[in-house]
């Protein structure tokens, strides 16, 4: 018995008419799956290169703005940027407490400017405005009168009188 099985097991089995057919049928179905997905797949790739090239090109586009930006932007803000650096330093170099104590100065002296000010208003305050005006009245008659003196006049009487009392002080010892 031994020896049937054995001969059973190497012989292969052959297969029958119908179960050639549904075989023939099952990989052709298989063989057209195959066909049908790496169309689908090569469908996909092309779809995907296509995307690939359109976000290089996006990239590309991003890149050359972004350079072009920067070589336009740079240098006027490395300018303002030392101009700002030069603005600090001129700050820095700036004494706040000399500028303070020039400040505290100023203010004391327009303290005391205010209170003289304060003191001259109080002055005309108490002033007789007319005793003040009859003043400028008497003083507008002086005028009037100096105006009318004879200058040549008053320059031969000085004269004369110089005269006259260069030898009396002469006579007394003095020169």
């Amino acid at each position: 018995m031994e020896e049937s099985r054995a001969n059973l097991s190497l012989e292969p089995v052959k297969p029958t008419a119908e179960a050639e057919k549904t075989e023939s049928f099952e990989v052709i179905d298989y063989l057209r799956e195959l066909f049908l997905n790496s169309e689908e797949q090569k469908k996909l790739e092309q779809k995907k290169l296509k995307l690939m090239r359109t976000c290089v090109t996006l990239l590309s586009v991003v890149a050359f703005v972004v350079f072009v930006s920067a070589a336009i932007l740079v240098p006027p803000l490395l300018t303002t940027v030392s101009e700002a650096n030069k603005a600090l330093v001129t700050v820095q170099q700036i004494d706040i407490k000399t500028i303070t104590a020039n400040i505290d100065a100023l203010t004391l002296q327009a303290n005391e400017t205010f209170t003289s000010v304060g003191e001259a208003v109080q002055v005309l305050d108490a002033l007789d405005m007319q005793s003040l005006n009859d003043t400028i009245a008497e003083l507008k008659t002086g005028v009037e009168s100096f105006s009318k003196l004879d200058v040549e006049t008053l320059n031969e009487a000085i004269a004369n009188l110089n005269a006259t009392v260069e030898p009396l002080a002469r006579l007394f010892g003095k020169k």
